[in-house]
């Protein structure tokens, strides 16, 4: 049934009208001062061309184009310029790791929109759970290093990199140079661990998935491994310069996967120039590495899983094209972790590779998805792994790391 009012009826405000209008007051003034200083800012900005890009709206930019795969839309639009497990503190740390994985991805609308941090809304707490979650990260970092500090013996050597900075920042440099403060032991270690939290999980989720996807490769990398290495032993770093496929694979699988597709953001800290571009100050700023990583003027068919790539006429690692890899950033902000990450993953695949086999399982769907934020990390998926051979090589080894660890 219709109802209608005469011309003699009066609306009366409600409360919750009273509210709107307030609310809708509110919003209107932060839109103007914001329109206001976007204007101003672009009478301010020096001359020269943005680079290319859809038109930024004032107050949100280009915040609603982002989408959940925000590397894959900054290729398109840069491309006509493209150039112990049973420590209950450390598994709370793990549990946490998909969450900082997405609240530091370079989709986070904090990232573009700054401002969002002053008002209550969903964009500020998950930044503010963010804060927290770095908070708790540095103090478990804090109480190990005052632990091993309190811990550790004169002379003895290191138990593992902690005690190894410890060591470097109360020696001097010997040649006058600068040396690491013990202050910055903490803030170091937090540096390369914390980073590797999230990234470096990821990378083995992804070696271990195109082995599934590409049993050739898997079997030419076993091959490598038992000509060079033999079944009587364990790979190890030694081995590394002799494994020139085995690189190859680790160099071809972070290029193809760009698991890390966009650096975190970093800031303009002057206005600058680059390839003709004005950049004005405090821009932030992502290096888009699964662009540089898929460029074809770069790679030949990048779409293609090809190790081999990497590999020059004489089976040798091309260390000029693996240069131009790019994983972990460029410039005087790259990831510290590099080297040890890069370790860290030889040793992980060549152990695996050399012990077990790796088969898709049947029941899991052909087609892959992803999680995205500070990673590409693939969903939860299920292998098949079998033994090669026996587990006396693995049991020795674990033996050994054992024993070590009731001397220390």
């Amino acid at each position: 049934m219709a109802t209608g009012l005469s011309p003699d009826d009066h609306l009366s405000p409600t409360l919750l009208s009273v509210q709107q209008t307030m609310l809708l007051l509110l919003l209107s003034v932060l839109a103007a001062v914001h329109v206001g200083q976007w204007l101003l800012r672009q009478r301010r900005r020096q001359p020269g061309s943005a680079p290319p890009g859809p038109f930024a709206w004032p107050l949100i930019g280009n915040a609603a184009s982002m989408g959940s795969a925000p590397h894959l839309l900054f290729a398109r639009l840069a491309r006509p310029c493209r150039y112990s497990h049973d420590d209950a503190e450390f598994l709370e740390l793990l549990s946490h790791n998909e969450e900082f994985g997405r609240t530091v991805g370079a989709g986070s609308l904090v990232d573009v929109l700054p401002w969002l941090q002053r008002f209550p809304n969903p964009v500020r707490t998950a930044f503010r759970e963010f804060e927290q979650l770095n908070r708790n990260f540095s103090n478990f970092v804090l109480d190990k290093f005052l632990r091993h500090r309190e811990s550790l013996r004169p002379g003895a050597a290191p138990r593992d990199m902690m005690d190894a900075f410890i060591h470097s920042a109360g020696a001097d440099s010997g040649d006058g140079g600068p040396r690491l403060d013990v202050d910055y032991v903490p803030a170091t270690v937090t540096d390369i661990f914390g980073a590797s939290q999230d990234t470096l999980s990821t990378a083995l989720q992804w070696l271990l998935v195109l082995f599934t996807r590409y049993s050739e490769v898997q079997a030419r990398v076993q091959a490598e491994l038992d000509q060079v290495v033999g079944r009587h032993r364990l790979p190890t770093l030694e081995d590394q310069p002799r494994l020139p496929y085995v690189m190859a694979f680790l160099y071809e699988a972070m290029r193809f996967s760009s698991f890390v597709p966009v650096t975190i953001p970093h800031a303009t800290t002057a206005n600058a120039s680059v390839l003709g571009y004005h950049i004005p100050k405090d821009t932030v700023v992502f290096v888009n590495q699964w662009s540089v990583n898929h460029d074809p003027v770069k790679w030949s068919n990048p779409e293609d899983f090809d190790p081999t790539r990497f590999l020059d006429k004489d089976g040798l690692i091309n260390k000029d094209l693996t240069g131009s890899v790019m994983v972990f950033s460029v410039g005087k902000r790259r990831c510290i972790g590099e080297e040890i990450s890069k370790m860290q993953l030889f040793l992980f695949i060549s152990i695996l590779a050399h012990q077990c086999n790796f088969k898709a399982n049947p029941d899991e769907p052909s087609k892959m998805d992803f999680n995205y934020g500070l990673t590409i990390k693939p969903k939860s998926f299920k292998i098949n792994v079998t033994l090669r051979e026996s587990m006396e090589l693995l049991d020795s080894a674990v033996q050994k790391l054992q024993v070590e660890k009731e001397c220390q």
